[in-house]
């Protein structure tokens, strides 16, 4: 049996084919060829064409590998694909973009959120989180009030993933509940609220059908089979968010595991027993398959930045020149823009930078920075009442740098442990896998699946100097972004 997973990310499409025990059989990454297609400034859209060209072509790419080491693929059991969290674009009856895909960090929304919290107390209340502009039920009510014409043609507004799935099954108008999340679907009673009809004016009829993560959609369709190669008796199964996949695919599927995820931004999940509350609204919870929930948040720092500061030298240039600066002893945070959502809730905040950043080291203090940003946000667990293991799971691009697990790990103080495969596509390949399952499945796929191929311990040079610096690093944030911490 073989399962595929495919990850739609903000910088392009990643699928990989994994056998039973966690092998790879096949994989292929295509970027994006345009990362913003918005006209207006400020604004964030993706053109869900470029996401289908994406997704086929890697799909493709794996199909062919597989078949050059004479794999077939009748073999692949079931399909799974996760999408950014929050991006969501109007369907019309024909399962047309009405639009291009509105993003995940797209803030013209920002202005009904108000209203949107407003309508939707009982619902934050009751779940614990708070919405925000990067929520999709606030996008919707934009597209309603802003572009009626749109909102009239639309048969269903789907979130990125449910396209891609689309594209492959048939079902356009069918989500899972992660994806849902944002949109304001209750995880505890399974449905859609009356207020997102009653006192928002968003027609219930519009938003998709829930299944949850890993449950069967339908089949691959004889068009997509036809085109992709792949074949009409494999499962299309219910996805997830791309932070949602990469908590799985580093192993946090049991209470009490976390997961860090560091790519373009930073996300957190932890699993708990019991759905836990945060009072800011700041960390939330998706639950999982087996009925534990899912505790974490994602932030607007990440990998962004030090993209920008590796330039054309390349990471493993930057890393030898870094190696010898660290500990920096600068603070910074260094946002891409303006605001931020987790480990902490400002919308205004910018980024910040205190102590000597020249030359190579602005690109260390940014890995220091983020570590420090993950840092405060595994003290906000553990000030809910979270316990967090000695050992933290790690997924995302950020794995790729040794460098960077060993400054992470000391200023955590805890051991970091990256799996064999760190991207979210391996999290959807798992709910493949898990798909005809009971509870457990999850659990038990990614016991036989998951293989850890780093272990990183603190450097006992580091910590102390981390310790302190972490200490005035949370200093700045109160005084600069006037948020307790």
């Amino acid at each position: 049996m073989l399962y595929m997973g495919i990850d739609i990310g903000t910088q392009g499409v990643r699928c990989v084919v994994a056998d039973a025990v966690g092998g790879v059989a096949a994989s292929k990454s295509v970027p994006f060829p345009r990362l913003n297609r918005a006209a207006r400034e400020g604004w964030y859209e993706q053109s869900p064409a470029d996401w289908q060209a994406a997704a086929e072509q890697a799909i493709g790419g794996c199909v062919d590998e597989m078949k050059a080491g004479g794999l077939r693929p009748e073999d692949i059991a079931a399909i799974s694909v996760d999408g950014t969290s929050g991006t969501v674009v109007p369907l019309d009856a024909s399962h047309r973009p009405l639009t291009e895909g509105i993003m995940y960090n797209d803030p013209r929304a920002r202005e009904l959120v108000p209203r949107v919290r407003d309508a939707m107390g009982r619902c934050e209340q009751k779940l614990g989180y708070a919405f925000g502009a990067s929520f999709s039920l606030p996008r919707i009510l934009w597209v309603r009030e802003s572009l009626p014409d749109v909102y009239e043609k639309t048969a269903v507004f789907a979130h990125q993933a449910d396209f891609v799935a689309g594209l492959l099954c048939g079902e356009f108008a069918v989500s899972d509940y992660s994806n849902a999340l944002k949109t304001g679907y209750d995880l505890l009673d399974g449905g859609w609220p009356e207020e997102i009809e009653t006192a928002l004016g968003i027609d219930r009829a519009r938003l998709p059908r829930i299944v949850r993560p890993g449950e069967p959609i339908g089949h691959v369709g004889k068009a997509a089979a036809g085109r992709l190669g792949l074949s009409t008796h494999t499962l299309v199964v219910g996805g997830s968010t791309d932070g949602y996949a990469s908590a799985l695919a580093a192993g946090a599927v049991r209470p009490g595991s976390w997961a860090s995820i560091i790519g373009t931004t930073f996300v957190l999940k932890g699993v708990t027993r019991q759905l836990v509350i945060d009072p800011s609204g700041c960390a939330y919870s998706h639950r999982l398959p087996s009925g534990a929930w899912l505790l974490g948040g994602a932030g607007n720092i990440g990998g962004r930045v030090l993209n920008d500061c590796a330039g054309a030298r390349g990471f493993d240039a930057m890393d030898a020149a870094a190696e010898a600066l660290i500990p920096t002893g600068a603070r910074c945070y260094p946002l891409p823009g303006r605001g931020e959502r987790f480990p902490f809730a400002h919308p205004d905040c910018e980024a910040f930078y205190i102590g000597s950043i020249a030359g190579d080291r602005l690109y260390a203090a940014v890995m220091e920075g983020v570590g420090f940003a993950e840092r405060l946000a595994y003290d906000r667990m553990i000030r809910l009442g979270c316990p967090v293991n000695d050992v933290i799971f790690a997924a995302g691009g950020a794995c790729r740098s040794d460098l960077w697990l060993r400054i992470r790990a000391s200023i955590l103080n805890r051991q970091i442990r990256a799996p064999r495969v760190v991207d979210a596509a391996m999290g959807s390949a798992l709910l493949a896998a898990a798909s005809q399952a009971g509870a457990d499945g999850l659990a038990e796929a990614a016991g036989r699946m998951i293989h850890y191929a780093k272990t990183v311990d603190p450097d006992p040079a580091l910590v102390t100097p981390y310790t302190e610096l972490y200490g005035r690093f949370r200093e700045d944030i109160r005084k600069l972004y006037g948020v307790e911490v």
